[in-house]
C-alpha cells in the first residue's frame, strides 16, 4: 500500500484520544518521590554497557516520511535488533537476572505475552540459570519456541495474561523460583523497578543520540503500552533529563486493551472489564496497569490513545519500505499508527497539537518473529 492509499485508509482508522487532565505542567521538575530516578538508570546502564553483546540501538531519522506526513521531523528508535533478541525486553529482564544471579540466584520465572519471556530466557542463558516462562493461550507458538531455543521451560496456561501471572506466582512459590515479573503489585516492586530502570536505557540513548547529532529534542514522543513499564521508563527519563523542555508524551494502547486510558478516565488505576475482545498486538494485550508504572504515567503522560488493529499491517509495510528497512512485529507499531492517523484526521492532530513544526519520535519496540 502506497502512502497516499494508506493515508486514505488512515482517515477511517478507529482512534480514541484522551488528554490527561492530571499531567504535571512543564515547569514541574521530575519529582524525587516518584520511582525510576536517574540514579537507577545509571546503575542499569553501567551494568548493561559491560555486556559484550551490548551496543546502542539505532535512532533513525525518516525525513521523507516526515515530509509526506506534514511534520518537520520523524525519528524512529529501532529496537528490532536489540541484543540479537529482537525487542527492548532484555534490557529489563536480563538486567534483573544479571543482578540477582550475582547474588546467588539460580532459577527464575516469569509470565509473558512474548518478548519479556524471550528476554528473560536470553538473560538466564547468559547467567547460566534455569528459566521458566508462563504463557497464555493467545501467545503464538513461534514465541514459545523462541523461548525454548534459549533454554527456557515454557508452561502453557489457560486464560489471559493476568491468569498466566497468577499461575507463575503460585508455582514459583511452591518450587522456590525467583519471579522476575515486569508487572508490580503490593509488596512486589523492587524487581519491576529494576526492570524499568533497564528500559530507561532506551531513552538515555535517544537523548545522547540527539545531542550527538545536534538535533533539538522532539516535541512529541509516542510509546506503545501494555502494563505501562516501557512507557513509564521513557516518560520518567525524558522528564528528568529535559525538564521544562520535555516532549509531549503519548501512551498508545490497543483498542481492545486500553487499561491506561481507562485508569486516566477514572482518575485511579483500573482494570479493563471482562471482554472477549482480542488484539493481534499480543505484547500489548494487558488488561491492568502495573502500579509502579501508573504512578509515573498518571502525572507524566500528556495523552492516552487507543487504536485498532487496522493500523498494524500498513505500518509494518511502511517500515519495511524505508531506506533502512525495519522488520517490525505486530506490537511495535501502535505509536506510528497514531502518527499516521493524525496526518489523515485533522481533529486528532489538533487534539495532540501536531503541526508542520512538530518533531515526532516513536519507539519501534519489537522485530518480527519468524
Amino acid at each position: 500500500m502506497g502512502l497516499a492509499s494508506m493515508l486514505a485508509a488512515a482517515s477511517t482508522w478507529p482512534v480514541r484520544h484522551l488528554p490527561n487532565l492530571r499531567v504535571a505542567p512543564p515547569s514541574v521538575a521530575y519529582p524525587s518521590t516518584l520511582p525510576l530516578q536517574l540514579a537507577g538508570c545509571e546503575r542499569a546502564r553501567s551494568r548493561i554497557a559491560s555486556w559484550a553483546e551490548y551496543e546502542p540501538s539505532a535512532l533513525l531519522a525518516a525525513p521523507r516520511l516526515a515530509a509526506r506526513l506534514g511534520v518537520r521531523e520523524l525519528w524512529l528508535k529501532d529496537e528490532t535488533r536489540r541484543l540479537g533478541v529482537g525487542s527492548f525486553k532484555p534490557l529489563g529482564g536480563a538486567y534483573a537476572v544479571d543482578t540477582l544471579a550475582s547474588r546467588g540466584g539460580s532459577a527464575f520465572s516469569t509470565a509473558s505475552a512474548g518478548n519479556h519471556g524471550v528476554g528473560l530466557a536470553w538473560g538466564c542463558r547468559r547467567a547460566r540459570a534455569a528459566c521458566h516462562v508462563f504463557v497464555h493461550g493467545g501467545v503464538p507458538e513461534r514465541q514459545a519456541e523462541k523461548m525454548r531455543a534459549l533454554g527456557a521451560t515454557v508452561h502453557r496456561v489457560e486464560g489471559d495474561y493476568e491468569a498466566s501471572v497468577e499461575a507463575c506466582k503460585e508455582m514459583s512459590a511452591a518450587a522456590g523460583w525467583q519471579v522476575v515479573q515486569d508487572v508490580s503489585w503490593e509488596g512486589y516492586e523492587q524487581i519491576p523497578e529494576a526492570i524499568y530502570s533497564g528500559y530507561q536505557v532506551i531513552a538515555a540513548e535517544m537523548v545522547d543520540q540527539w545531542a550527538a547529532e545536534g538535533a533539538q529534542p522532539p516535541t512529541h514522543v509516542f510509546v506503545n503500552a501494555g502494563v505501562g513499564g516501557l512507557a513509564a521508563a521513557v516518560c520518567s527519563h525524558l522528564w528528568a533529563r529535559y525538564g521544562e523542555r520535555r516532549p509531549r508524551f503519548v501512551c498508545v494502547e490497543p483498542d481492545a486493551a486500553d487499561c491506561l486510558m481507562l485508569s486516566a478516565k477514572k482518575g485511579a488505576m483500573a482494570a479493563c472489564p471482562p471482554s472477549d475482545a482480542t488484539t493481534v498486538q499480543v505484547g500489548l494485550d494487558c488488561r491492568a496497569p502495573a502500579s509502579l508504572a501508573w504512578r509515573v504515567l498518571e502525572v507524566g503522560a500528556n495523552d492516552f490513545v487507543a487504536i485498532g488493529d487496522e493500523v498494524v499491517q500498513p505500518c509494518i509495510d511502511e517500515l519495511a519500505s524505508l531506506p533502512t528497512p525495519l522488520k517490525a512485529g505486530e506490537s511495535a507499531v501502535a505509536g506510528l499508527g497514531v502518527i499516521i492517523a493524525a496526518a489523515a484526521q485533522p481533529e486528532l492532530a489538533k487534539g495532540l497539537q501536531i503541526g508542520p513544526n512538530s518533531r515526532l519520535a516513536a519507539i519501534i519496540c519489537e522485530g518480527r518473529v519468524k
